[in-house]
């Protein structure tokens, strides 16, 4: 009986040996096709077997959460939003102090490693892609003669990438309806709207430049000393108009209703002058296997704004020039490993052999993947972007970068407890508007008053704390 409970013991270790590194994160080429891709690898580099469990983005959250609840993770490595690490630090493991320590993270860029690799002071996760929102143009039609000329007689300046958003909407509505160099009729710009489609970042986008305001950082989504929404304020009642005109959503019979892939891949179709997107359509739409315009792309700094709203007076302030505002949209993808993993020393390894740098330089310059630069040797080295996108346009790309990542103004986005619950608010908002239902200051009222409920039902104090935290700024007394 001893002997025959001892093989049983031996058996079950056996099995545990064999049991697959289990690693889950959203569906779709982006993301999981890495994932899958560096399994492999992993798997002939070190035997251990990894399956990637795909599940769609809309579950994703909840599917982890309800996992962490319940007791029930069957993932041995996650990989989600910066954004969700809030509410899944608690469940979550430290990352060892020698991957800390070594150049894996130290060469990560200190915007993506020094605040959405931890949370409350602790290392929790790796990061595995830098996201920012930037703007791309094509440099054919802004260098033709006659559009030069024609430009320049309808707005008395130089047709030139936009500094502003009123920039950007002078050249959005010269462009639309023009012909293009191929006789085809294209868009001013191109942005996301659909639902599902990641359209609340670019809203966030346009509303980054007025909300900026120099004398009251932090002054984005919330008041950052009584936590009480912005969302409604006349900064983001104009952000919000502005984002509407840029879809079209004046003409709903020929507005495409665009996800941010589809963005970049119109684009790269050449269907439009310009188009905000995440630095994944620097190499979209200047490869030759995957874009009709390769050679004839340049790229800008997402604008900025001349005037700027006064949280402090409720008044407009105006600049002595435009200053552009980047934002750090959606601030990218990380990877961390539950408490409850069965496997956590090979859950990290399989983590550290996905983020090395021979593996993710060559992930960031594929268009498909869905991570962004966001080593510093990534944003450094030229060779290989000249590689694929040609000399100049990899040199306006990587300036592009280094300008947004440098920037004092550059707005971080919203990573605080309940992120999920707010954009689930504001999105339903928009798209109340967008099928006619509502004006813009109404929606936004109603999505404030929402977000007021939101933070006092996760509690108002702690909540500040983190929003304070999340927009860098120290803490201040009760």
């Amino acid at each position: 009986c001893r002997l025959l409970a001892i093989a049983i013991y031996l058996a079950g270790l056996a099995q545990t040996a064999a049991d697959p590194l289990t690693v889950l994160t959203r569906n779709g080429g982006p993301i999981a096709d890495p994932a899958i891709r560096h399994g492999i690898t992993f798997t002939n580099a070190t035997g251990t077997e990894v399956r990637v469990i795909q599940r769609p983005f809309s579950g994703l959250y909840g599917e982890i959460m309800i996992g962490f609840v319940t007791g029930q993770t069957e993932a041995d490595v996650l990989i989600f939003p910066a954004a969700w690490l809030p509410d899944f630090a608690p469940y979550l493991s430290t990352v060892p102090t020698t991957l800390i320590s070594s150049p894996l993270v130290q060469g990560v860029h200190p915007t993506y490693r020094d605040s959405l690799m931890r949370w409350k002071g602790q290392w929790k996760a790796i990061t595995l892609d830098g996201d920012l929102h930037m703007g791309a143009y094509r440099r054919d039609l802004f260098e033709d003669i006659s559009a030069i000329s024609a430009f320049k007689l309808q707005f008395g300046r130089e047709l030139l990438p936009p500094r502003s958003w009123k920039e950007y909407g002078e050249i959005r509505e010269f462009f639309a309806g023009r012909e293009g160099t191929d006789g085809a009729t294209i868009a001013g710009t191109l942005e996301a709207s659909s639902r599902g489609g990641q359209r609340l970042w670019y809203l966030f986008s346009h509303a980054a430049a007025y909300t900026a305001h120099p004398d009251h950082p932090g002054h984005f989504f919330f008041d950052p000393d009584t936590m009480k929404p912005e969302i409604d304020n006349p900064a983001w009642q104009r952000a919000f108009r502005e984002y509407l005109s840029a879809i079209g959503a004046e003409r709903p019979s020929g507005r495409l209703l665009l996800d941010s892939h589809g963005v970049r891949a119109n684009f790269a179709k050449g269907a439009a002058a310009m188009a905000i997107d995440w630095s994944d359509i620097g190499a979209v739409a200047t490869d030759p296997e995957t874009s009709e315009i390769a050679g004839k792309v340049g790229f800008f700094v997402l604008p900025g704004s001349q005037e700027i709203w006064n949280p402090g007076t409720n008044n407009w302030e105006t600049l002595s020039a435009p200053r552009p505002v980047p934002f750090l949209a959606f601030g990218g993808w990380i990877a961390a490993v539950p408490q409850a993993s069965d496997a956590p020393d090979e859950a990290w390894d399989y983590v550290a052999w996905m983020a090395a740098p021979e593996r993710a330089d060559k992930d960031v310059t594929n268009g498909s993947s869905g991570f962004n630069p966001y080593r510093l040797s990534q944003l450094e080295e030229q060779g290989r972007w000249s590689e694929l996108m040609g000399e100049e346009a990899a040199s306006d790309y990587l300036q592009v970068l280094r300008d947004s990542l440098s920037a004092p103004e550059a707005a971080p986005d919203l990573r605080i407890p309940g992120y999920p619950a707010y954009m689930a608010v504001l999105d339903a908002q928009v798209g109340a508007v967008l099928r006619g239902e509502v004006e813009p200051e109404e929606a936004l009222t109603a999505a404030a008053l929402e977000w007021e409920q939101i933070t006092d039902r996760l509690g108002r104090e702690s909540q500040r704390r983190h929003y304070r935290e999340a927009m860098g700024l120290g803490k201040r007394a009760p």
